[in-house]
């Protein structure tokens, strides 16, 4: 059956035009990332640095590994990773053929796809490293080595999820041994001492250019081990949870091929069961209750689950260790920083999400839509306070120092705000068009449209990409850096300002412009009486 679908699929396709594309692709993904690996202009690191870099690396790569194996086992237990087709469900995993034989391919695949995704991670990180260390041997070998521990990574997502899927852990258990690993990474990084961490040996692989241990060589024969085992088991999986993701993939699937990022986040939390609590965690304020949007907001961030809370958490840490390290002159974690803040943003902003999604209730409030929009932006902005102080308390943990605290509550607000305007700016693009013109798209050229539709997908992350930016005036202005800082902050501040002013006159300025273009056909200009920004 899969041969035949196969070659129904591909009895179209013409080869040369597919291996061009392939082509085509490689040579300009490869070009991409060394000319702007190129232009990072940091400083070499010194010796001290370089000798740090040998001993601390395998323990953070291996953090970044233990995360990820967390996030494997949450997914062996919620029914991942396999998403297979319902076709294959209903056809062929109930045929009298061993479930295995009919899942070991999908596995496989699976595996395959993360540890190239993996490798193309860590290639990249392991390039653009390699630029700022002194005398450094070939590029391409530590391209090859960083690669290699990314796809292991990447690989160990797949092979966690499916163990704990196969040997039907309970969640509790699964959850309890991911922090427990976690845990013990974070413990072994931050002692400082030569322990050695659960998943030191990939951290280890990628300085294989530097030196090899043989006991990395152990720890990767142990894993091709449990990812062989694993495999070999996939006949335990469980039919109810493969039929319940094939539904809903499905559906994640074509979300993402219209870019709908809503509707992905909507369905991604169904894949994790993740439900909104029964019982708050925090009483509203009596003076917030005045204001009946902001006590909303405040409602509904107040019933957050824990696992989303957790995760929100992580972001904040995540970007506050990267601003960190782009302080300390590793200038492209300021993107890192900036996308974290973003997938904070997204999370906070979810009474707004929750307002756009209900159109029709909206329309029926005697208040103008844009106005009840802007209200929704305060609870957002009270809820992003606490990962605010957590990220300045992971900068001070890691840049000791009284002056560290002031410039990290600062810094943090900054990127916190710009990771809350862009995630406004996406939840934006879902709320109702004001002129009605939902199909003006398909009347420009199809290069104008596409390059829209870049815009608009790219525009949101930039937001909080400069937001984090201030950080660099802070490393370029030491050793008082207030005065850079208060200057990028009141730029970002008026970015902000901005958003805040086009969600608060957005529908004004989309009638203007369709009315200006009614105008435009007649000769004449827009009548004041239509209303402009």
């Amino acid at each position: 059956m899969r041969t035949h679908r196969r070659r129904h699929r591909v009895q179209d396709m013409d080869w040369f035009e597919a291996l061009y594309r392939v082509y085509l692709t490689a040579f300009l993904g490869g070009g991409a990332i060394l000319w702007a690996s190129g232009l990072v202009g940091d400083d070499p690191l010194s010796a001290a640095s370089v000798e740090n870099l040998y001993r601390h690396t395998p323990h953070v790569v291996g953090l970044v590994a233990a995360g990820v194996v967390f996030l494997g086992l949450r997914s062996g237990a919620q029914g991942g990773p396999l998403s297979i087709e319902s076709a294959e469900v209903v056809h062929a995993l109930l045929a009298p053929v061993p479930r295995a034989a009919v899942l070991r391919r999908p596995a496989w695949q699976r595996l395959r796809a993360m540890a190239f995704a993996g490798a193309l991670a860590g290639g990249t990180a392991n390039q653009l490293l390699g630029r700022r260390v002194p005398d450094h041997p070939s590029l391409v070998g530590w391209a090859l080595w960083g690669a290699l521990a990314g796809a292991l990574i990447g690989a160990a997502w797949v092979v966690a999820a499916l163990v704990v899927h196969v040997t039907h852990l309970p969640r509790l258990a699964a959850t309890a041994l991911g922090y427990a690993l976690i845990g013990w990474q974070v413990a072994v990084l931050m002692s400082g001492s030569d322990a050695s961490g659960p998943f030191d040996a990939i951290g280890s692989v990628s300085l294989w250019w530097h030196r090899v241990h043989p006991i990395d060589l152990v720890w990767v024969a142990g894993f091709l081990a449990v990812a062989a085992a694993a495999l070999w088991g996939v006949g335990r999986l469980s039919l109810e949870a493969l039929v319940r993701r094939s539904a809903l993939v499905a559906q994640l699937r074509f979300a993402v091929t219209l870019q709908d990022l809503r509707t992905v986040i909507l369905l991604r939390r169904s894949l994790g069961h993740e439900h909104m609590r029964t019982a708050p965690w925090f009483p509203v304020p009596s003076l917030a209750q005045r204001n009946i949007l902001v006590a909303r907001g405040l409602r509904s961030l107040a019933r957050f689950p824990l696992r989303r809370i957790v995760r929100m958490a992580l972001a904040a840490v995540v970007s506050s260790a990267a601003l960190v390290g782009a302080h300390r002159g590793t200038t492209p974690l300021v993107v890192v920083a900036g996308l974290a803040m973003f997938l904070l943003g997204l999370e906070l902003v979810e009474p707004l999400s929750q307002e756009i999604d209900q159109p029709d209730r909206t329309d029926a409030l005697p208040i103008e839509r844009s106005r009840l929009y802007t209200r929704h932006l305060v609870a957002p902005a009270l809820g992003a306070v606490p990962f605010v102080v957590l990220g300045a308390v992971v900068a001070v943990a890691l840049e000791p120092g009284w002056v560290t605290v002031p410039v990290a509550l600062v810094l943090g607000l900054a990127a916190a705000g710009a990771g809350l305007g862009g995630a406004t700016i996406n939840a934006m693009a879902g709320a109702p068009d004001p002129v009605d013109n939902a199909n003006q798209g398909l009347y420009l050229p199809p290069e104008m449209n596409g390059m829209g539709t870049v815009l608009r997908n790219a525009l949101p992350p930039a937001v909080a990409v400069v937001g984090c930016l201030p950080v660099i005036a802070v490393r370029e202005s030491l050793p008082t850096p207030w005065t850079n800082l208060l200057r990028s902050v009141i730029a970002v501040a008026l970015l902000l300002s901005l958003v805040g002013g086009w969600v608060r006159q957005r529908d004004a300025i989309k009638k203007w412009f369709a009315a200006a273009q009614r105008e435009s056909r007649t000769g004449s200009a827009p009548s004041s009486t239509t209303g402009g920004p």
